[in-house]
């Protein structure tokens, strides 16, 4: 039998509930650390519900992007589903963002979809979540492309005094600035923070951070499926155990490539944007989203 909801009290979401949302999140299964709840709740705008007994069993977020919002972890304990409570909370959230002025966004399910869809929100683009269960050793790099000299494509780490550089291509992408948010997922995995150069000139890049579970790898941007590959074996070479990565469904060769790793689809996601028929960025070189609590 579910919990009633009567005895539940509402709150605003803050840094110190980032515990509470960990336990929450690891109750449900989610791959959310920590870390991620401090840096969505140091930043963001949120609400919760707290029980009788003080604890969170449910919470909804907003991550601002200067003109859209990015909601998230909208997260309701066994207990005290089917109870309205998840769009009792996401209303909340979103309301107040139409009062700021942004637009909110977000990766939906598709169960979740359909009831996006009735409040207004709009397809952008599909992607998928893949898992590889055992990364011990990186998936082989690809050729380069015809044509292409082998020493045209220098893949390296990133250091901190790239991310400017990546940051404006990176904007171009998103359609905000993350400097903040790269500058956090370098130092979440350093040893996982790659780009890429050919000519002299960026050609993408690929950030991962750890995760409760496993290691999730994205954002990854690049010019062409040759650069995609060659970051993501880097990446890879670079983390050992379970990781997801969350690709455009648009990037057949490069999903085959990691199939071929070692990769299985686990879930479909739909990028969403409320009220539009289109999203902020340009996905040209968009591979891999950061995940869906990020954007």
């Amino acid at each position: 039998m579910a919990a009633t909801t009567e005895s539940l009290r509402q709150i605003d979401l803050s840094p110190v509930h980032a515990e509470a949302g960990f336990n929450l999140s690891s109750l449900i299964g989610w791959n959310q650390t920590a870390q991620d709840w401090r840096f969505v709740l140091a930043r963001g705008d949120g609400v919760g519900l707290l029980d009788a007994d003080e604890t969170l069993v449910a919470t909804a977020m907003a991550l601002p992007y200067g003109r859209f919002a990015w909601i998230c972890l909208v997260l309701v304990a066994p207990d005290y589903r089917r109870q309205g409570i998840a769009t009792r909370l996401m209303d909340e959230v979103v309301a107040r963002q139409d009062a700021a002025g942004r637009v909110p966004g977000l990766d939906a399910t598709p169960d979740g979809r359909t009831v996006y869809r009735r409040i207004g929100f709009r397809d952008v683009y599909r992607l998928g979540r893949y898992r590889g269960e055992s990364v011990s050793a990186a998936p082989e790099a690809p050729d380069p492309l015809p044509g292409l000299l082998r020493d045209e494509l220098r893949v390296r780490p990133l250091a901190a005094a790239d991310l400017a550089r990546i940051a404006g291509v990176d904007r171009g992408l998103f359609g905000a600035d993350r400097m903040e948010l790269l500058f956090h997922l370098r130092r979440r995995q350093p040893g996982a923070a790659f780009g890429a150069w050919r000519e002299g000139r960026l050609a993408g890049y690929a950030l991962a951070r750890d995760g409760r579970e496993a290691t999730q790898l994205g954002p990854l941007a690049a010019i062409d499926d040759t650069v995609a590959q060659s970051l993501a074996a880097a990446a890879l070479g670079a983390v050992a155990g379970p990781v997801y990565i969350d690709v455009a469904e648009t990037r057949a060769d490069f999903i085959a490539w990691l199939e071929a790793s070692g990769f299985a689809l686990q879930r479909p996601y739909i990028r969403m944007v409320r009220g539009r028929e289109a999203g902020f960025g340009d996905p040209a070189w968009l591979y891999a989203i950061a995940g869906p609590e990020l954007g």
